[in-house]
Formats: C-alpha cells, sequence, structure tokens
C-alpha cells in the first residue's frame, strides 16, 4: 500500500502543469482538481480534494444539478424546499459523501451474509438490481454508474430501475458503449451457469474484479424505448473543463 501511495503521489507531482483550480460541483467547495494517473485517464480521474469526486462523477453531477435539482452543486441539494427522492447504486463515493443523511437519500450495495432490502445503516441497503426491494414509483432519480455491464440480465435491471421510479423521473447511467455498432456479447447467460464467448474482462471494484457481461450498443436505445423509456446521451463539451470535466458521456433515460 505505501508503494502505491508514493507512486501516486510521484504522479501528482509528475501532472502539476494538470492540475486545476476551481470550484467543485458536487461539494460546491473551492478545491483543486488533481490529476493522479494520466491525461488519456481523465474520464476517471481529476480528482477533488475535499469530495474524491472525479470528471465522469461531476459530469453526472452537472445533469443532475441542471436538470434535476436546479441548483449549482449536489452539496446544495438538501437545502431546497421541493423534495427530490434520489437512489444511488454506490456507497461511499462523493455523492454518498455529500448527501449522506438526508431523509430523501439512499444507496445500496448487495451484502452476500445479509437479505435483501436490510437497511445496512441509515439509508444503506442491501439490494440486487435484479430484485430491488423498494416500493413502485419510489424515487425521482435513480444513479447508476458503470453498473449494468456487470448485470447478468440487464434487461430485468433496466425494468426494476423503470418500476422503482416516478412518472417524469429520471435514470442517469453510465456504461462503457459503441456508437456505431450493436452491442457486443462477452459472456452467454442462456443457462445457470456463464459461458465465456470472448476472452474475460474484469473491472476494478471495491470488492476485487467484477466480470463484464457485455459492451453495450446501438440497440440499447431501443430496447429502453420498449419499456417506457425516453433517452439521449450527454456529451462532454469544451465548456465543461471548468468543472474538469473531460472526455465523459452520461445516458438521461426519462420514464414516460
Amino acid at each position: 500500500m505505501d508503494k502505491i501511495i508514493t507512486n501516486m503521489c510521484k504522479q501528482v507531482i509528475k501532472n502539476f502543469k494538470h492540475h486545476k483550480l476551481g470550484r467543485c460541483n458536487v461539494c460546491g467547495k473551492i478545491t483543486i482538481f488533481l490529476l493522479a494517473t494520466n491525461i488519456e485517464q481523465a474520464r476517471g480521474d481529476f480528482i477533488c480534494i475535499y469530495c474524491r469526486s472525479y470528471s465522469r462523477k461531476r459530469h453526472v453531477a452537472k445533469i443532475i444539478n441542471e436538470l434535476v435539482s436546479n441548483t449549482f452543486s449536489i452539496s446544495q441539494i438538501p437545502e431546497k424546499a421541493n423534495k427530490i427522492d434520489i437512489y444511488n447504486l454506490d456507497v461511499g463515493d462523493a455523492f454518498y459523501k455529500t448527501l449522506y443523511g438526508m431523509d430523501s437519500f439512499v444507496c445500496s450495495d448487495f451484502f452476500p451474509d445479509k437479505e435483501l432490502g436490510t437497511e445496512i445503516e441509515k439509508g444503506v441497503f442491501c439490494q440486487d438490481l435484479e430484485k430491488l426491494t423498494f416500493p413502485d414509483e419510489s424515487f425521482d432519480l435513480v444513479i447508476t454508474e458503470d453498473v449494468f455491464e456487470h448485470v447478468r440480465n440487464y434487461e430485468e435491471g433496466f425494468m426494476q430501475v423503470s418500476r422503482v421510479l416516478k412518472n417524469g423521473g429520471y435514470h442517469l447511467f453510465t456504461v462503457p458503449f459503441i456508437f456505431d455498432n450493436f452491442t457486443i456479447k462477452r459472456v452467454g447467460t442462456s443457462g445457470n451457469k456463464d459461458i465465456l464467448i470472448l476472452p474475460p474482462q474484469y473491472h476494478e471494484s471495491k470488492r476485487g474484479k467484477v466480470l463484464t457481461y457485455r459492451t453495450f450498443g446501438l440497440d440499447l436505445f431501443k430496447f429502453l424505448d420498449s419499456i417506457g423509456f425516453e433517452t439521449r446521451v450527454d456529451f462532454s463539451r469544451y465548456s465543461d473543463q471548468k468543472y474538469k470535466i473531460y472526455d465523459s458521456f452520461v445516458f438521461i433515460s426519462k420514464k414516460l
């Protein structure tokens, strides 16, 4: 661990010219955005020194602030008179750190030793995305970041999100995506066991390496349309660089 921290510190020093002073649209603080790896990995980097948000997270925050909450930063949401019910499928991220304790904010992770629906601590639940236990139409906003490529039955996962969203609510999500072709299926899931179709691909997570079942493509839009979503993609723009948002895209699905 000490070696990893040492190497990261060396990289931060090396990237000095890329660091930038600015205001974070998650925690709302004047901060420094640090490039901890390299510019080619900017989507998951440029870390706020306070809330630890990174480029992709701030892109999602930008959409929430503009589309749902009408605020500058996520930190201002608890001050709003109109309650916004938010479900974030992550525990311990910058949104959790900023909104934890707000009655209308819940998040989840999967805990193998806990029954689905168990509240582990205030606002933190054990959930399986394919079998959500929340009541119908519970949330104005559901957030999933780089999750659905790891969901075995992604159709059921999206339908569960639709079920727990209020009419007119939004699902903001990110997934690896091919914009000029159809979904690449990496693992066969027709039976009870996973069958590798392509060499296995894993992503790092808090629980270690997680298998990637697919890389989504254009057919995803048709599926989302079929279950009652209107979906568009927001691509990061030059103007987003003031928040240190780079090389990012976020899907915005509205439940009709």
